[in-house]
């Protein structure tokens, strides 16, 4: 008798069900985990939500997880992007997206393999319909394809911090824009010392303050309206934040930055909370000549007004920060392990859902007063 595994399978927006699917043979250059634990992301509450219209349901969600290596391919060993051999029974985070290695950007513009025109994703764009099913974390098992970039995780380095990996990817990705162009010690682009401000304390907000301090900012601001999250912001290292309960108009929220920035504005303002206006009033909170980076739109919720002529007359950078290229979780890894008895990063996971309640655990984690990271443990 064929094994089962069971897996939440979003079915259409709003709709998840448990599934039992045969555990597949595994081919000689691909790789099935066991899944440990898999991260909730706003994406996967955006397409719960019907706001992703290209996702080809049915999905198995999760694009966030570690797994340990159950059965590996004969010709799969050599995965590990940094040359280690994988064997049974290894932890490993997986970048989620695959890029076409084809496509103009690919062959173009090859230090950015997050614009692919033809990328795959697990949880996202790789439907379950399909043999061999699991292409996604909220499963017993996980089935990773060719080409897929895998990291060995450190074995001393607990799942539940590996888990974190991909989110804080987006964000030191998103702080590594403002870098450049730039030439830190003429104050143009971030550098030691300089402040940032975040806008919106979600987990890559949260993650963003953490880049910007283990990078050596100066002055970071959190701004939110969240008390839960702005309490995390100053355990995670921002020397202020700015409660919009407690400051409800935008002039009040601009005025306190410039306050606390001798009046100039901050030298880099990261957007990350995903709604237009903080786009516009990030325009006011960066200096003259700073950086903006938008990194909080992955979906589209509408539009806002800008002022060309205050783009011109603060002769600022607006950069865009779309997901990462598969070199970026390196990064992440390094941080998360390196740095974490520096950071409390095991206060990220405030929620824990099995995969019977999936749809639970992503009602959770849009409960933005009451989560930070909710995370699905088979």
């Amino acid at each position: 008798m064929a094994k089962m595994v069971k897996a939440a399978v979003m079915t259409k927006p709003g709709s998840i069900v448990i599934e039992n699917f045969e555990k597949p043979e595994v081919d000689s250059d691909s790789i099935l985990l066991k899944t440990e634990v898999a991260g909730i992301c706003g994406t996967d509450v955006h397409i719960f939500q019907g706001h992703l219209p290209t996702v080809p349901f049915p999905i198995i969600p999760a694009h966030e997880y570690v797994g340990k290596v159950e059965t590996l391919g004969a010709s799969a060993v050599g995965m590990e992007a940094r040359g280690q051999n994988l064997i049974v029974g290894d932890r490993v985070a997986v970048v989620p997206c695959i890029p076409c290695g084809r496509c103009f950007y690919c062959k173009n513009v090859p230090s950015r393999p997050n614009l692919c025109e033809n990328r795959i994703c697990y949880g996202i764009t790789m439907s379950s319909k399909n043999p061999p099913h699991l292409l996604g974390g909220m499963a017993e098992n996980m089935y990773v394809v060719p080409r897929s970039s895998i990291y060995r995780i450190p074995d001393d380095m607990p799942s539940d911090l590996a888990v974190l990996t991909e989110p804080l990817a987006v964000a030191t990705k998103g702080l590594e824009r403002a870098y450049e162009p730039g030439v830190p010690y003429a104050r143009e682009g971030f550098g030691i010392g300089k402040s940032v401000v975040v806008q919106g304390i979600g987990p890559i907000g949260l993650f963003a303050v953490v880049a910007a301090r283990a990078a050596g900012a100066g002055m970071i601001i959190a701004i939110d309206s969240v008390d839960l999250r702005l309490s995390a912001a100053e355990e995670f290292g921002a020397n202020v934040t700015i409660n919009m309960k407690n400051a409800p108009k935008k002039e009040d929220r601009v005025a306190e930055v410039k306050r606390l920035t001798l009046g100039k504005g901050a030298d880099v303002v990261l957007e990350c909370a995903g709604v237009p206006a903080a786009f516009a009033e990030g325009l006011e909170l960066v200096r003259r000549g700073g950086k903006l980076v938008e990194l909080g739109h992955y979906t589209n919720v509408g539009t806002v007004e800008v002022n060309p002529r205050d783009i011109c007359w603060r002769d600022v950078d607006i950069l865009g920060s779309w997901s990462y290229p598969p070199t970026q979780f390196e990064t992440a890894l390094n941080l998360l392990y390196y740095q974490r008895d520096r950071f409390p990063f095991k206060k990220m996971i405030t929620h824990r859902f099995s995969i019977e309640d999936a749809a639970k655990g992503i009602e959770k984690m849009n409960a933005k007063d009451e989560s930070i990271k909710v995370v699905i443990t088979p």
